[in-house]
């Protein structure tokens, strides 16, 4: 057996591939099609005139090149016509491909078109030639399209969940799926075709998605590793995936069900979910890229629960192998916490930091902390009393930084100068600035200091006079010129306030000044937008609207799905405007509308609009997008404060599926709802119904629940014996 390192550092060769065969009867087939043509010209009477046609503004599709329509419509009935006989398609297949190839350049068929042309007939072979031939015959089908460059990362899933499902021997099928892999690598730097990763629709009935390759690969890594006993080493896996990432438990098992292995692999698959936390722990570097790099991606997907579980980790390894965490690395948790609008687990992180033995935290470290503490959302519920109690911990906590001798830095002055202002005491605003900017060590006002003046001036709805500090920055030789943040807060007022003709007036003035325009200025002005036509009883114009973004955002913004989907977000967030949302969905609906459209779109109908709007997004969704645990916790979660039989019947439903289980996130709604509503008949039926699962991660939270439910509940001596270890 290979060794591992081998298969990762040095990778191995492909399987030579199947020569070409004469393309005899594609050839003659196109050469009649061309004499056909020829002879259909010839005839045509030299004194005829073309009728005049009237042109039509409608854009006509692109004609089918008539060659490769009829050997792709020749190779389709052949493999529809030739169940039994896997060789002839296989024959056929190869004959027109060879040929194609050949003539691709005369014929000036452009390469994406010969390849999304052949992908449903690809994946019929492969299904044919999966149900008879088994592992050899799709390794060999699998060479041919990778000799032609129609082969795509689909092909070489299907090939390794085949090998998965049916080979006895696991540890020759780990082996086995890393080659793949090996092989997929090497294709994919040769291929000259970059659509391999590109989702057809033919893949999604079998719900591929588009990370499965590389999550059962990882998967196939770490076994081998466990059954060879070779030491596993995070830094080989990534090596081996080519990605900074490596995937996560619930991602690689939401493939191995989407897939259909769970059943094949499922006492591996309980072994795999214990040893790689262990063994995760032990290699796991609290300070090292990994990490930081874990960090980041989560804070930039906003995905606070993953975020929680690096944070947990980083904790337990520190701990594990006695590695102290660098105030550095609690900097980048802290920010990322900041981000997705987290401020007490900002808090949590700091706390830690001093509790570990970090005596004098950097300004860094209290910046965070300042920040979260006077942030918007963080104060917005409350009082007046409790507001007082956050403006004397804000002092106490600058004692503190002026008493460990750190030096109070321009940016460190910004963040409280913009705590202060959302607290709506300009009193310690105006002290602290004449502290720290005069004297003997006077620091500069900064236009960020300047921004959340302004920014808290308008949040505490003093608008006069946040127009008159505008102004008075803006004429005092600084060549001051505010955020975009801060002329968003400008416009949002207005619009709150239905002043529409201010709203101009702030556009105006930030093309004026050069300001630039980011997605929440387009979301506040798409909400205006729409309102203002609903007043003059008007239909919004969606393709306008987009067209002057586009034309504003110029190379700064690029107005896009990704940009429509947040500005979506924004929209049904709180409700603030649906109809808005509605459009620009329904205006997307021609193109591909990303998962993120539809969770938000879906979020925002459970929300603030219709169920059955919510249903049939959620339908769709599940059809033609993804078939996963997320989307049916999220219609779980949603529907049991509004309808609670529903959100049982969407649990049964949930439960009947095969593609996909409940979790203990999904477990975990139902059965904290129903404790609160003292349903204790539904609770004890989701005890037993979760006890039926066999689920082998329960979380954190819900053992707990459960120990304490033991004393009034019946817990199935199988859970009882889970939550007891």
């Amino acid at each position: 057996m290979a060794s591992l390192r081998q298969l990762v550092v040095k990778g191995l060769p492909c399987t030579r591939p199947l020569g070409l065969r004469a393309a005899r009867i594609v050839s003659v087939r196109s050469q009649s099609t061309s004499a056909a043509v020829n002879a259909t010209e010839t005839d045509k009477p030299a004194t005829s005139k073309k009728p005049e046609v009237k042109k039509s503004n409608r854009r006509q599709a692109p004609q089918l090149n008539s060659k490769l329509r009829d050997i792709s419509l020749q190779i389709r009935r052949t493999i529809d016509e030739n169940s039994d006989n896997i060789s002839e398609s296989t024959e056929i297949l190869e004959e027109g491909l060879s040929y194609l190839r050949d003539i691709q350049h005369a014929e000036g068929i452009k390469e994406e078109t010969i390849y999304s042309l052949f992908q449903p007939l690809l994946v019929s072979l492969l299904e044919k030639t999966e149900n008879s031939d088994g592992s050899k015959g799709l390794s060999e089908l699998l060479d041919i399209f990778m000799r032609y460059n129609v082969a795509h990362a689909y092909h070489f899933t299907r090939v390794a969940v085949h090998e998965l499902k049916t080979n006895n021997d696991k540890a020759l099928a780990y082996q086995e799926v890393l080659r793949l892999w090996v092989k997929y690598l090497e294709y994919t730097k040769t291929s000259t075709n970059k659509l391999n990763t590109r989702l057809y629709n033919v893949f999604r009935k079998s719900n591929y998605n588009t990370h499965d390759l590389r999550n059962l690969v990882f998967y196939a890594f770490v076994q081998s590793c466990i059954l060879q006993g070779v030491k596993y080493d995070f830094k080989d896996a990534i090596k081996l995936l080519q990605s900074d990432d490596l995937p996560e438990i619930f991602q690689i098992r939401r493939t191995i069900v989407g897939q259909g292995l769970i059943q094949d692999l499922r006492q591996d698959f309980d072994s795999f979910t214990r040893d790689l936390d262990k063994i995760n722990l032990e290699s796991l570097d609290p300070n090292g890229t990994f990490v930081l790099n874990k960090i980041n991606t989560y804070a930039s997907h906003k995905d606070v629960n993953a975020l929680n579980r690096i944070y947990n980790q980083v904790q337990d390894a520190s701990k594990k192998n006695d590695v102290p965490i660098h105030e550095s690395t609690l900097i980048r948790f802290m920010s990322a916490f900041y981000e997705c609008g987290q401020h007490e687990s900002v808090f949590s992180v700091f706390q830690s930091m001093i509790q570990s033995g970090i005596e004098k935290p950097s300004v860094s470290s209290w910046d965070f902390v300042i920040r979260s503490m006077g942030h918007p959302s963080h104060i917005e519920k409350f009082n007046e009393s409790q507001k007082n109690e956050i403006t004397n911990n804000i002092e106490r906590m600058i004692e503190t930084i002026e008493a460990s001798g750190s030096a109070i830095t321009a940016k460190t002055l910004s963040v409280i100068v913009g705590s202060f202002a959302n607290l709506n005491r300009f009193d310690k605003v105006d002290y602290y600035l004449e502290k720290y900017t005069s004297g003997n060590n006077k620091l500069p006002v900064i236009f960020t200091t300047k921004n959340n003046i302004l920014i808290g001036l308008l949040l505490n709805n003093n608008v006069k006079v946040a127009e008159k500090k505008l102004k008075e920055f803006m004429e005092d030789c600084s060549d001051y010129v505010p955020s975009s943040t801060t002329m968003n807060s400008f416009i949002n007022f207005y619009a709150k306030n239905s002043n529409f003709k201010a709203v101009e007036g702030i556009s105006n003035f930030m093309k004026q000044n050069s300001i630039p325009t980011d997605v929440g200025t387009f979301t506040i002005l798409t909400d205006v937008f729409f309102k203002l036509h609903r007043e003059r009883g008007l239909v919004p114009d969606v393709t306008k609207l987009l067209q002057s973004f586009s034309e504003t955002a110029g190379n700064l913004v690029d107005i896009n799905e990704v940009t429509i989907a947040t500005i979506i977000d924004g929209l049904v967030k709180d409700g603030i405007n649906l109809d808005a949302a509605r459009a620009l969905f329904s205006h997307l609906k021609t193109n591909k509308v990303s998962p993120q459209t539809f969770t938000s779109m879906i979020k925002g109908e459970l929300d603030h609009g219709s169920i059955i709007n919510a249903e049939a997004l959620f339908q769709r969704y599940i059809s033609n997008i993804r078939n996963d645990a997320r989307i049916w916790n999220l219609m779980i979660n949603s529907l049991i404060v509004k309808n609670e039989n529903l959100a049982l019947d969407y649990f049964r439903k949930f439960k009947e599926q095969t593609r996909c289980e409940p979790n203990f996130f999904t477990f975990y709604f139902l059965i904290t709802h129903f404790l609160k509503r003292g349903q204790k008949k539904t609770v004890q039926y989701l005890i037993d119904e979760l006890a039926k699962s066999d689920l082998k991660d329960l979380g954190n939270e819900l053992p707990k629940i459960l120990k304490v439910l033991s004393q009034n509940y019946d817990i199935p001596e199988n859970l009882l014996h889970q939550i007891s270890k």
